[in-house]
This record gives C-alpha cells, sequence and structure tokens, in this order.
C-alpha cells in the first residue's frame, strides 16, 4: 500500500469518526421532530372533526391524502376506500349538525421515515340535532405517510360509537 493509499484510508476514518457521532445526534432529533409532527398531524385530524361535526366537512380535505388507497373505519361504523368514498362519508356525518367536541388524549405516536401512527384515546360531550346530550369515548388509530413533507392521514380507525350511528 502506497504512502498516498494510507493517507487516503487514514482520511477517510477520520472523516467517518468525526461524522458518525453527528449522524447519531441527528437521527433522534430528526426522529423527535418527526414524532411531533405526527402528534401535531393527530391535532389537526381532531380539528377537522370538530369542524365535520358542526357541519363543515371542507377542512377535512386538508389534512387527508387523496388517493386512492386511503381508508376510514369510523365511529359511525361501515368502511369507506379511497379518498372520494372517505370524503363522501365525511360530507354525509356532517348532516348531523351535532355541537360539542370530540378530544384525543394519550396519544401515542410511532414513525419511520415516510409512515407514522399515532393510537389515541377519542372522549367527548355532544349534542344531537334533538339538542340531547350525550358522551362519546372509544379508541382511534390513525395512520400517516409523508407527502410532499407533510404527514397526511391515510387510514383512520376508531371504536363504533352506538349514539351516533343512531343518529
Amino acid at each position: 500500500m502506497t504512502l498516498s493509499s494510507r493517507l487516503c484510508a487514514l482520511i477517510c476514518v477520520a472523516i467517518a469518526l468525526i461524522v458518525s457521532p453527528r449522524q447519531a445526534t441527528a437521527q433522534p432529533q430528526q426522529a423527535a421532530d418527526s414524532q411531533q409532527a405526527i402528534r401535531q398531524a393527530t391535532l389537526d385530524f381532531y380539528v377537522a372533526l370538530n369542524s365535520e361535526l358542526k357541519g363543515d366537512s371542507d377542512p377535512m380535505a386538508t389534512v387527508w391524502s387523496h388517493g386512492s388507497d386511503v381508508s376510514n373505519l369510523s365511529a359511525y361504523g361501515g368502511r369507506a376506500t379511497g379518498w372520494n368514498e372517505v370524503m363522501a362519508g365525511f360530507r354525509n356525518a356532517a348532516r348531523h349538525n351535532l355541537t360539542g367536541r370530540i378530544a384525543p388524549s394519550q396519544i401515542l405516536v410511532v414513525v419511520d421515515r415516510e409512515m407514522g401512527f399515532s393510537v389515541c384515546e377519542e372522549s367527548g360531550d355532544l349534542r344531537g340535532s334533538d339538542n340531547l346530550p350525550f358522551k362519546v369515548s372509544g379508541r382511534a388509530t390513525n395512520i400517516f405517510r409523508l407527502e410532499n413533507g407533510r404527514w397526511k392521514l391515510v387510514h383512520h380507525h376508531a371504536d363504533p360509537i352506538a349514539e351516533l350511528s343512531q343518529r
């Protein structure tokens, strides 16, 4: 091995030793940033959900992916597949004109490079068009995909809530 080959190898090893610790600290920071972004995307979904409960389903278009592979197993029951069907379900649900609010709690986030999910508990106090109050509570899973630098919902699964399907 020539002197220049040894010098090149030594420089490569030195660069690897210098760069590796920086990458090791950058990856946890990127993971933390992605976890926070998924957590925020989850909260954004519940803001859109509360708008939908009050009759305005348009904010759902902002938080959801518009792909043919999206799906929704909502608390109303049933299954919607593909963006058009998912959005039609939200528009139909918006016609119930509920008042009140549903909020997530105990949000757990898992994230990888381009996919992530949150699981949480949903609870709230709602009032139907009959003006009678009722409580809702259940579990939910929200799956997100990174699209053009933004986390978009590709699947939502909530426990069925009998009071919602009866309205």
